[in-house]
């Protein structure tokens, strides 16, 4: 499931407790890359593009929780009963529409005695990364409070509960920079004079 960055965000800001009820944590928060910024990879994972308008923006990111999908009846021995799965297509429980992202991409689990939450790379195409760091396929790689991860030209940021505040208050502040410094450029000012 998906929601919208601002409405989260501005909830947050207002009651953070009500937040935490309502949301499984925890999340991804996907990003739009900056403007004039290229993909990484060329590489498409699919043959013919026919993804849906589910993508992120620059003014508005996408936050995804990071929890199992019910699906019904499932074999128990079914590769899909364990761990969170992300990837491109619909039988995944983090569906993320991207051409660079893999069918099955990536498994999300939480340590059954630490309560830490790992990622693992399914032997993607364009691989997964953890804060710039390519990831081994099959290796599982904790992941604390915050994170930055890329799938493939994905990127997106895993965030616990503790640290959705800080991540809401960096992001405003980025943008608002970005925001002066587009009005200074459109209006003739220039650092030279």
């Amino acid at each position: 499931m998906d929601l919208k960055f601002s409405a989260l965000a501005s909830q947050f800001l207002d009651d953070p407790q009500a937040v935490r009820r309502a949301v499984c944590w925890p999340v991804l928060v996907w990003e739009a890359p900056p403007m004039g910024v290229r993909p990484l990879f060329t590489r498409s994972t699919l043959s013919v593009p026919s993804l849906s308008a589910r993508r992120p923006t620059v003014a508005e990111p996408l936050v995804l929780e990071v929890r199992k999908r019910s699906r019904g009846i499932t074999s128990p021995h079914s590769p899909h009963d364990l761990g969170i799965h992300l990837g491109r297509t619909p039988d995944n429980d983090i569906i993320v529409e991207d051409p660079t992202v893999s069918r099955a991409h990536a498994t999300f689990h939480e340590e059954k005695h630490t309560g830490v939450w790992c990622v693992t790379d399914s032997g993607s195409h364009n691989g997964t990364w953890h804060d710039g760091t390519l990831l081994i396929p099959g290796r599982a790689t904790p992941l604390f409070e915050r994170a930055s991860l890329r799938f493939g030209d994905v990127m997106a940021t895993f965030l616990h509960f503790a640290a959705f505040n800080q991540f809401i208050l960096d992001w405003l502040a980025r943008h608002a920079r970005a925001s002066r410094a587009t009005t200074l450029t459109e209006g003739g000012l220039t650092r030279g004079g």
